[in-house]
């Protein structure tokens, strides 16, 4: 009989998370007694959170915004690829030993490649915060030497209809479409030789996906990110194949089911 361990999800205001459905899912998928949950906490009580980690009774967690910075102070040993990054999302704690690691890179990586598979020149990426940062980084392990990185602070967002003309790749690492119908990029500017990715899942397509593929565009959601981190946590956490298949159908379910 497995050793029934507790994973969490450490964030702050992460209500909307997919997570739990699909890690539950894989859990009860191979027959284990292990349990997922959301564990939203405020900024000072992630130091305590984290540590709570180290207890025999829990198998490691993930991290998402606002902390895969902060804690990776808090942990004794992290990978190479989150220290790159300066970004952990996935802790797996071995005898109360914490290890950061970071699944976003290679499933960035992963999802970028099959929309251009046969490789891309001129990147554009909208967004100035974490997720942007981690884009930037899998741009360059893809060799991708022509990225530019948009921002509405500076005002950089306002060269967007120009830089289209040229881009193949444009990424979406705003928070914009999260829960509405609103699309950080006009319709008119997207067309069948540009590839797209939303990082945003909630709702499932987003607004800015739907209309890449009413262009004609390759385009993704962060499903397809969200699902790619995802496996691979569960392989660092278990040191066993994850069930991707059954994660894929839960977290489709999840989205359909709890999105308008």
């Amino acid at each position: 009989m497995n050793r029934s361990l507790a994973f969490r999800l450490l964030g702050q205001g992460i209500a909307y998370s997919a997570s739990p459905a699909m890690m539950n899912a894989a859990f009860a998928g191979l027959g284990l007694p292990h349990r997922y949950a959301l564990a939203d906490v405020t900024p000072e009580a992630v130091a305590k959170t984290v540590a709570a980690l180290r207890a025999p009774e829990v198998g490691g967690a993930n991290v998402t915004v606002p902390y895969k910075g902060v804690v990776v102070p808090l942990l004794d040993e992290v990978s190479e690829v989150a220290r790159e990054a300066d970004a952990v999302n996935t802790i797996v704690s071995r005898d109360g030993h914490l290890i950061g690691h970071n699944t976003d890179m290679p499933a960035l990586i992963e999802v970028i490649s099959s929309l251009r598979p046969d490789g891309l020149s001129h990147a554009l990426v909208l967004g100035a915060g974490g997720a942007g940062r981690a884009v930037q980084l899998a741009l360059a392990k893809l060799g991708v030497e022509h990225v530019e990185m948009l921002h509405r602070s500076d005002g950089s967002i306002e060269r967007l209809p120009r830089l289209m003309r040229t881009a193949d790749l444009l990424i979406n690492a705003t928070p914009v479409g999260t829960g509405s119908d609103a699309s950080p990029v006009p319709a008119d500017l997207l067309r069948p030789d540009l590839a797209v990715l939303d990082l945003v899942y909630r709702p499932h397509p987003t607004r800015l996906v739907r209309e890449a593929l009413a262009a004609g565009a390759a385009a993704e959601d962060g499903s397809a990110v969200l699902l790619g981190q995802a496996w691979r946590a569960f392989e660092l956490w278990l040191g066993r194949p994850a069930p991707i298949d059954t994660m894929r159908e839960a977290l489709t379910r999840e989205l359909e089911t709890h999105d308008d």
